[in-house]
């Protein structure tokens, strides 16, 4: 039987979801604590690789097991083996022709970030890039709504190859400043993401709000034939996975 998990995580701790040889991973996590009470080697099939560092609120994965007859208890047991930082949401049947990945529509992310106080309690969720004054709200604002609809955003990840060249509708659900408290976010909307591509597209905006680069620059970047990748990558403890979409509601 398949099942669809729904997850949330702390990245602060992990080398990223994907399972990495040597190193602590969500996915790695995941596979070891359901494959104990399962039974037997069980892998998961996550919708996306969040990067290290990187938190999600709704990260999904897929596998296959045995039906499992009381799912209310199974998630209660998975839980317990858990690390504080890891929690399961939920866990749903799905149809064999489900796949975490390739049945996703969309997703959701935000990121958060200080200009100003280092804000320590929060460092694990919200990206600290300095205490600035020179941050330009305005030309910031102006940045992220470049990125607003359908673009090829191959200047804006390190993905080397795509079956869709590189084009993707972004929809920026919300971007605010606040200048007194120096602190901002950004929630962005698309229909797939790639490789560091909402780091990229933060860290323009970063660039532009410092006054290292100009708006008609990036403007060139994004609308360019030419492959050029810019290097402006925000730093990811402010990038949160909110939510993986999916065209039929399994929950």
């Amino acid at each position: 039987m398949k099942y669809l998990g729904v997850v949330s995580y702390c990245g602060n701790a992990y080398s990223g979801f994907e399972r990495q040889k040597d190193k602590t991973t969500i996915q790695g996590t995941l596979e070891k604590e359901l494959s104990f009470l399962l039974g037997t080697p069980t892998g998961i099939k996550g919708a996306g690789r969040t990067d290290g560092k990187v938190n999600a609120e709704g990260q999904t994965f897929s596998f296959e097991a045995k039906p499992i007859e009381n799912v209310g208890r199974f998630l209660d047991a998975l839980n317990r083996l858990l690390p504080r930082d890891i929690e399961m949401l939920g866990l749903y049947p799905v149809p064999d022709s489900f796949d975490a990945r390739h049945s996703c529509c969309g997703k959701r992310y935000r990121y958060r970030f200080s200009y100003g106080s280092k804000m320590p309690f929060e460092t694990a969720t919200v990206a600290y890039i300095g205490n600035r004054t020179d941050f330009d709200e305005n030309a910031f604002l102006e940045a992220i709504r470049l990125f607003e609809g359908e673009h090829r955003f191959h200047n804006f990840t390190t993905k080397k190859e795509d079956k869709d060249d590189f084009v993707r509708f972004v929809h920026i659900e919300s971007a605010s400043v606040d200048a007194e408290r120096r602190q901002g976010e950004v929630t962005f909307v698309a229909n797939g993401f790639m490789t560091y591509m909402v780091r990229f597209l933060v860290g323009a905006a970063f660039k532009a709000a410092f006054h290292t680069v100009t708006i008609p620059f990036l403007k060139e970047r994004l609308d360019s034939p030419e492959r050029r990748i810019i290097s402006f990558k925000a730093p990811p403890e402010g990038l949160t996975l909110l939510e993986v979409l999916y065209h039929e509601s399994y929950r």
